[in-house]
Parts: structure tokens; sequence; C-alpha cells
């Protein structure tokens, strides 16, 4: 089987043995990305052997940027700054490093009324370039292919193109994140309002993004970050409120394309998961472990039978702290309880960062592909 069929089959519940895994976005920080490099033996811009070392099941993949230039600063270094750039992005706000501070404005910082909000310059969908495809933010414009040649180059993998573009993330970062708060307690005309216009945007693109790529593409890649560690940063019913009818229309644009929907969530988001599922959602990205509610024996057993899990790997304390048979040992215990009865991708529940060790990264891969758990022996191969 290919790693296409392979992850396919075990979205759709088979247990497939050996799990099939995956690298998240196929992003890795550039520190750890060149010391696997080394590790492997390849090429420093040998990108697609890193991952076929690995044994990465997925391709990822976004449409271009081509909209107006955008404007970028020098973050200049002091105590707390690194000397970095950082880019204004579609929205107004900013992308790059430790932007989230307060030197950076913030686009609705003091917006009071919905004319406020209707006033500000909000991105345009024509902004994209939907028949080309690369890995975003990490390449050239000249790399982007054409759909159709994307999709042949990666064949064999389970195709995945889309965005982490927030919802409740980008009111934060428009506003700053104590207003924001507050808007969400107080004044709800702001919020429907800026989700209005966030939600016509990313209804639009995606649906281009999905009318390009039908017949080329497997998953429509949504993320949205909404909750800590200890639970959701606003209610449940709040969040009901203000997001969920969102969600509903956005994952629709993926089903009416017969496409599946992969949502990125960090936090302890248990308390809304299943009203997600009954919006569509077809494979939970993160499973962030730490968090709150979030252990892989509870969100199987709760969620397993509508739900495939992709991520769970521990990218807080195991892989940067822990020992390689420590980390062996966390991917046994995934592979144990999340991977029997199908429905996972062995990946981690963020991006690998600098602070990770390349052998524990090489563990990790390794022992997904040589641990047989008892019910191995039933499981398709």
């Amino acid at each position: 089987m290919r790693p296409r069929d392979r992850l396919l089959a075990a979205v759709n519940g088979e247990e497939i043995f050996p799990v099939p895994v995956d690298v998240m976005e196929n992003r890795i920080y550039p520190e750890l990305e060149s010391g696997l490099r080394r590790y492997y033996g390849l090429a420093e811009d040998d990108q697609e052997g890193l991952l076929v070392a690995l044994g990465a099941h997925m391709r990822w993949g976004k449409p271009p940027y081509v909209g107006p230039p955008l404007e970028d600063s020098l973050v200049q270094p002091d105590s707390s700054f690194p000397y970095r750039r950082a880019t204004r992005n579609i929205w107004g706000s900013w992308n790059g490093s430790n932007t989230w501070a307060d030197m950076f404005d913030r686009p609705l910082l003091s917006a009071e009324t919905v004319a406020d909000v209707e006033e500000h310059r909000w991105p345009d969908p024509d902004w994209f370039d939907y028949g080309r495809l690369g890995l975003g933010a990490d390449a050239l414009l000249e790399d982007y292919l054409p759909v159709s040649d994307w999709a042949e180059r990666h064949a064999d993998y389970a195709r995945v193109v889309g965005a982490f573009d927030p919802v409740f993330g980008r009111i934060m970062d428009m506003c700053g994140m104590e207003r924001g708060l507050e808007h969400m307690a107080s004044r709800p005309d702001l919020v429907h309002a800026m989700v209005a216009h966030i939600g016509d945007f990313l209804e639009e693109y995606y649906r281009r993004v999905a009318s390009e790529c039908r017949g080329h593409i497997d998953f429509l890649e949504f993320g949205d970050d909404f909750a800590g560690q200890q639970g959701m940063l606003l209610s449940p019913r709040r969040w009901r409120e203000y997001f969920l009818p969102l969600w509903k229309r956005l994952f629709a644009v993926a089903h009416e394309h017969d496409m599946k929907v992969l949502l990125h969530a960090c936090g302890s988001i248990r308390a809304v998961l299943g009203d997600l599922i009954d919006a569509g959602l077809d494979v939970f990205q993160t499973v962030q472990v730490t968090a709150s509610g979030m252990s892989p024996e509870e969100l199987k057993r709760e969620f397993g039978a509508d739900l495939a899990f992709h991520g769970g790997m521990d990218t807080q304390h195991i892989l940067p702290r822990g020992t390689s048979d420590d980390v062996r040992s966390e991917a046994r215990h995934l592979i144990d309880v999340m991977g029997k009865g199908g429905g996972y991708v062995l990946s981690t529940m963020h991006l690998l960062m600098d602070d990770v060790p390349v052998d524990n990264v090489v563990a990790m891969y390794d022992e997904s592909r040589s641990y047989q758990p008892d019910w191995a022996a039933g499981a398709v191969h």
C-alpha cells in the first residue's frame, strides 16, 4: 500500500500496522532540520528526502500570496528580543518573532463601534493564486507548481491544502489579547462584526482552494487556537455563539468538494470537541496530551468512534527534555491507545523545534516502524 492509501484507510477507521506517521505541516525548525539532514546523509536543501527518511505519509501545501507588498519591519535586539524581521500580514497585524509583544500595533485595538470594524481594510481573496501550490512561507514564489503538477509529484502521499488561519485567534491578534477577551464578554456586536469579515474571507478562500484542488487533494486544513492548557479561553457557550456557525460553513466547503476536514487546535478543547464533530470535523490535529482533559485514553474512548486523531507526541517535555528511551516509550503508548481500532496518525502535537535533539526525532519515527502492539496481528499491513 502507498503511504496515501495507508493513511486514508486509518482515517476511515481501519487498524493499520505500522501506524501512519507524519511531520506536522512538513515543517521543522531550521537548526533541527539541518541536523536531521546530516544524520541521514542528505543534501542541505533536500526537504523531500528528509520527509521520506522519516516516513511522513502526508504532503502539505498552500496557494501563494500574490497581493500587495506587505510591510517589513526589523525588530531591534535588546534584552528580550532577538534580532529578527517581522512582516505585516494580510489582516494588518504582524507575523514574526515575538509579535505578541506590545511594541507591535494592533489594528483593531481602539475599535469602539461596528463602524470602526467595517472601516478596517480587510483582506481580499484575490490576493492568492489558487492555481498553484507550494509549502507556503518556506517556499519561493518560483517554487510553487500548478495544482495538477503538485498533486502528481506527491501522488503517493495523502495531500493536505489550507492554512492555519484562525478566527478567535485572529481577533486576539488584531485587538490584543486583553481587549479581545473583554469584547468576547461584553461586546458581542463587535465580535460578530469581526467574525463576519474573517468568515467571509475564509469561506471564499477555501471555496476557491477546494474548487481548484478538487480531485487532487484529500484534506482541507483549518486551524484556530481558542484554548489554553487548563481549559477554553472563553466559555463553551460563547464559543458556540460566536464561532460554531462559521466552522459549520467552512467544513461544509470541504465536504461539498469531496475532501475531508482536518482542524488544528491546541490546548484543552474537549468541551467543544463534540460540537466540532457534529459540525463535520473528520481529523483532529494536535491532540495536546499535556492539556487538561486531553489524555489519549479519554479522547479515544469518548470520540474515537467518530473522529480520527493526528498528533499526540509531547513537544513540551518528552521530545525536548526526555531521553530516546522516553520518546520510544511514549510512541508505544500512543500506538497502543490511539492506533487500536484505527483512526490515528502518529505525529507531534506541535512543530518540531530547535530544542528537540536529533536522536529523539529519530527515535520517535523509528519506534513507529519497529514496535508491534498487541493489536497488530489483526491489522492491515
